[in-house]
C-alpha cells in the first residue's frame, strides 16, 4: 500500500512537471536535426494575418515563436512593432521559456522598450517603436511574442519573408490575408516553387522546415532567390490622403499631385540670386551645374522622418531658410532651384544602397528608401541623375550608391521606371605609374602616380579631405606588402569635371627587396598587388554576380644602384577568360626593369557551376602578383 501511494505521489509530480514545461517550448527536443545545422535561430512558428477591413483599416496579428541558439541569433527574435499616430499598437506580449520549456518571464506591454524609431542621424521624426530588450542568461532558450497593430495608413502592408534570412531556418511560418473591404489587393509570389511551401487558398501560404542559407561570396541580392510574397491594395491610404495605384504611372501620378506638387515654392531672393549665378552660362548643363554646386554648398544633409509617411519632402522655402534637409527635401529643393532657371527635372525614388538593388518595375507599391533627381535632358547630353545628398560629388556623378538600377521617376504625367547610369568596365580605371629606386641593401625609393576614374573614382576620392598624418596611415594600409614603408610626401588633385582623382605620392621601403647571398630577391609588382582568394566551397548553391567591371593599368620604371644588375626575371604571363584578363611583362629596359601589368575583370552574373573556374582566375593573378624578380649585387 505504501509501494502504491509513493508511485500516485511520484506521478502526479511528473504530470505536473510535463505541465509546467510545455513540450511546444522545449528547444531539446522537436526541431529537426537539419534545422539546427548552419543556424544561429529557429523560427518554431510565424504566422501572420492580415485582415483588410477597408481602404484605410487593415489589422495585422503576429504569433510568432524563435528558438535563439546562441548571441548571434538574438538579431533574429524580431519581438517589436512601430507604431505612429496612425498605427496603433492594440496588443503585444512576449513569454520567454528555458531549454527544456519552463516558463522564465511573461514580458507585458509596459515592460517593452518605447523609444524613436530613428538612428542619431535623424533631426526628428513621428515614428516610434516598442521592442523587447531582454538578455538570456542561457543558450538556447525560446521566446512567444504576439502582437496586434490597426493600420489607417495602408500604403504600406507586410510582405511574407518566409526564410527572413541567412544563419535562421524555419520550422513553420504561415501568411494569410482575409480581404473584407472590396477592394482588390495585388499580389506577387517570388521563388515559392524552390521552397517547401504550400498554397492553402487565395493569399494563404504555408512554408515548412526551411534549411538556414549560408552566404556565399559574390552571391545576387537575397531577394532574387529567397521566397517572398508581395501585396498591395490598389485603393489605399496615405496619412488621409487616398491613393490609387493600379500601376506604376497610377501611383506615380498619386505621388506627383498629392505629395510633390505643393512643395516647390521657394523665397525671392534665392530665386534672383540662382538667376544671377547663371545669367552667364554658356549651356544648360553649366547652369544646371552651377546650381547644383550652389545647393551643396549651402545645404547639408540630416534625416527628417516625417510628413506623409516619411515619403513627402519638407517644402523647398523651408529647406532654404534652414539649410539642411533629408534626401527628399534636398532633392526637391534643388529641383525647385532648376526649375526657377529653366531647366526640368523629376523626383525619384530608389534603393540606394552600395549593393545593386532595383525597384521591383512589376510590382508598382511603395518601394524604395531613398530620392535623388533625374534631368531628362541637358543640351545633347540625356539621362542626368544628381545626388543631392552629397556636398562633394561630382555633378551629375552617382556611383557606389545609386548606380545601374531601376528608380522610378515622377512626373505630371505619372510614375516611370527609368535605368540609373550605369559606369562600364572600360570606364572603371585606376592607372598606377611609378620611378622605382633600388638600392644595393634592397631599400626602394618611388615617385607613385595614382589616377582613379568612373566607377572608382568614390573609392579613392574620401583620402582629400584626410590630414596629412591621417593620409600617410591610409597608404601604409594600402600598400601594407611594402615593409617598413615611409610616406615621404603626398599630393592630392580632384578634378570634378573629368571625375578623375590623382594622387602623387613618394614613399621608401627600407630593406623591401630580401638579401639572399650575393642576390637581391624582390616582387616586381609593387602597389596594386591582388592577395585575395574568393572563398571556397563544398557546393557552390547559388550564381555569381560582378556587380561592377574594372580595369588596373600599372606601369613601373626600375632604376637600379650602380654595382646591381639583373640576374633573373620571370616569363611574360597572359590569361583570359570570361571573367576577365590579366598580364604581365617584366623585361629589362636600359640597364634596369619595366614592369607593365594589365588586369581586367569583366561585369555579368554567372553560373554557379562557373564559380571554381571563377577561383582559379583569381587565384592566379594572386599567384602571379607575388611573382618574384632576382637581382646581383658586386
Amino acid at each position: 500500500m505504501k509501494k502504491l501511494l509513493l508511485l500516485f505521489v511520484f506521478c502526479l509530480s511528473v504530470s505536473h512537471t510535463l505541465k509546467a514545461q510545455d513540450i511546444e517550448y522545449q528547444s531539446s527536443q522537436n526541431i529537426p536535426a537539419e534545422l539546427l545545422k548552419n543556424a544561429n535561430a529557429v523560427i518554431r512558428k510565424n504566422n501572420i494575418s492580415i485582415v483588410i477591413k477597408d481602404f484605410d483599416d487593415v489589422e495585422v496579428t503576429t504569433d510568432r515563436v524563435v528558438t535563439v541558439l546562441n548571441k548571434k541569433g538574438l538579431s533574429d527574435i524580431n519581438a517589436a512593432e512601430s507604431y505612429d499616430e496612425d498605427t496603433k499598437v492594440d496588443e503585444i506580449e512576449a513569454t520567454i521559456y528555458d531549454a527544456v520549456g519552463n516558463k522564465v518571464v511573461r514580458i507585458k506591454e509596459k515592460d517593452f522598450k518605447d523609444v524613436s524609431a530613428v538612428s542619431n542621424g535623424t533631426l526628428y521624426s513621428d515614428n516610434r517603436v516598442k521592442y523587447l530588450d531582454y538578455t538570456p542568461r542561457d543558450y538556447p532558450f525560446t521566446i512567444h511574442f504576439t502582437s496586434t497593430v490597426e493600420y489607417s495608413t495602408t500604403a504600406f502592408l507586410p510582405s511574407w519573408v518566409p526564410l527572413e534570412y541567412f544563419y535562421v531556418s524555419t520550422q513553420s511560418s504561415n501568411y494569410q490575408v482575409i480581404n473584407n473591404s472590396g477592394i482588390e489587393v495585388k499580389f506577387k509570389e517570388s521563388h515559392l516553387d524552390d521552397y517547401a511551401i504550400t498554397k492553402n487558398g487565395n493569399l494563404n501560404y504555408t512554408a515548412t522546415n526551411l534549411t538556414a542559407l549560408v552566404p556565399q561570396a559574390y552571391s545576387p541580392g537575397f531577394d532574387t532567390y529567397g521566397p517572398i510574397v508581395k501585396i498591395a491594395m490598389k485603393e489605399f491610404n496615405m496619412k488621409g490622403v487616398a491613393g490609387v495605384n493600379n500601376d506604376w504611372k497610377d501611383f506615380g501620378k498619386w505621388m506627383n499631385d498629392e505629395l510633390l506638387s505643393d512643395v516647390g515654392e521657394l523665397p525671392k531672393e534665392v530665386i534672383d540670386e540662382v538667376k544671377t549665378l547663371t545669367k552667364d552660362a554658356k549651356s544648360q548643363r553649366e547652369k544646371a551645374k552651377i546650381v547644383y554646386e550652389f545647393m551643396q554648398e549651402r545645404s547639408r544633409y540630416i534625416s527628417v522622418q516625417v510628413g506623409i509617411g516619411g515619403w513627402k519632402p519638407i517644402d523647398a522655402m523651408s529647406v532654404h531658410n534652414v539649410a539642411y534637409g533629408d534626401c527628399k527635401g534636398l532633392s526637391n529643393y534643388t529641383k525647385a532651384l532648376l526649375n526657377e532657371v529653366g531647366i526640368e527635372s523629376h523626383h525619384a525614388i530608389i534603393y540606394g544602397d552600395s549593393n545593386i538593388r532595383s525597384v521591383d518595375k512589376s510590382f508598382s507599391s511603395t518601394q524604395g528608401n531613398h530620392m535623388i533627381l533625374y534631368v531628362p535632358q541637358l543640351d545633347d547630353e540625356k539621362n542626368i541623375w544628381l545626388e543631392c545628398t552629397s556636398k562633394t560629388n561630382p555633378f551629375g556623378y552617382i556611383a557606389g550608391w545609386t548606380d545601374d538600377r531601376d528608380a522610378l521617376v515622377v512626373s505630371d504625367a505619372g510614375g516611370e521606371i527609368l535605368h540609373t547610369t550605369s559606369y562600364p568596365t572600360e570606364s572603371n580605371v585606376q592607372g598606377t605609374y611609378a620611378e622605382v629606386f633600388i638600392n644595393s641593401n634592397g631599400t626602394i625609393t618611388a615617385s607613385i602616380q595614382m589616377i582613379t576614374e568612373g566607377y572608382r573614382y568614390s573609392f579613392r576620392e574620401f583620402i582629400k579631405d584626410k590630414t596629412k598624418e591621417k593620409r600617410k596611415i591610409a597608404y601604409q594600409e594600402l600598400w601594407g606588402e611594402l615593409n617598413g614603408l615611409v610616406v615621404e610626401n603626398s599630393e592630392i588633385i580632384n578634378d570634378k569635371e573629368k571625375v578623375k582623382f590623382i594622387e602623387n605620392v613618394e614613399i621608401t621601403s627600407p630593406r623591401y627587396a630580401r638579401k639572399t647571398g650575393g642576390l637581391l630577391l624582390f616582387k616586381p609588382v609593387f602597389f596594386n598587388r591582388n592577395t585575395n582568394i574568393p572563398a571556397k566551397y563544398e557546393e557552390r548553391k547559388f550564381d555569381f554576380k560582378i556587380d561592377h567591371g574594372y580595369i588596373d593599368r600599372d606601369e613601373y620604371h626600375i632604376a637600379l644602384e650602380k654595382g646591381v644588375s639583373i640576374e633573373a626575371l620571370p616569363e611574360k604571363i597572359s590569361l583570359e577568360t570570361k571573367f576577365g584578363k590579366y598580364s604581365l611583362e617584366v623585361v629589362e629596359n636600359k640597364g634596369g626593369v619595366n614592369v607593365v601589368r594589365f588586369l581586367q575583370i569583366n561585369k555579368g552574373v554567372f553560373s554557379k557551376n562557373d564559380y571554381d573556374s571563377y577561383r582559379e582566375f583569381r587565384s592566379q593573378i594572386v599567384k602571379h602578383d607575388k611573382i618574384k624578380a632576382v637581382l646581383k649585387r658586386q
